[in-house]
């Protein structure tokens, strides 16, 4: 949602569709929250938060296959480091 937010879909409707689990029962409350302004100012803004946590996303993930292939040794052998 954020996502299309800041590709410039403002439309309540299509970005209340866009909702996900338990969200998709608070619909019509949703709509109402999404009624507004977001600017292109916001959108550079959530734009920036969104490509920093993607990138802390990929970031934990290269670490985490760091952590595998470093303790795999550990893990045959049935030691721990």
């Amino acid at each position: 949602m954020l996502d299309a937010l800041v590709s410039g879909l403002n439309d309540p409707d299509a970005l209340s569709d866009l909702a996900k689990g338990r969200l998709r029962s608070k619909i019509p409350a949703l709509r109402e929250a999404l009624e507004g302004r977001f600017t292109p100012h916001h959108a550079l803004i959530v734009g920036e938060i969104l490509s920093k946590i993607d990138y802390m996303e990929e970031a934990i993930g290269r670490l985490s296959d760091e952590i595998d292939r470093v303790l795999c040794p550990f893990r045959s052998s049935g030691r721990t480091p």
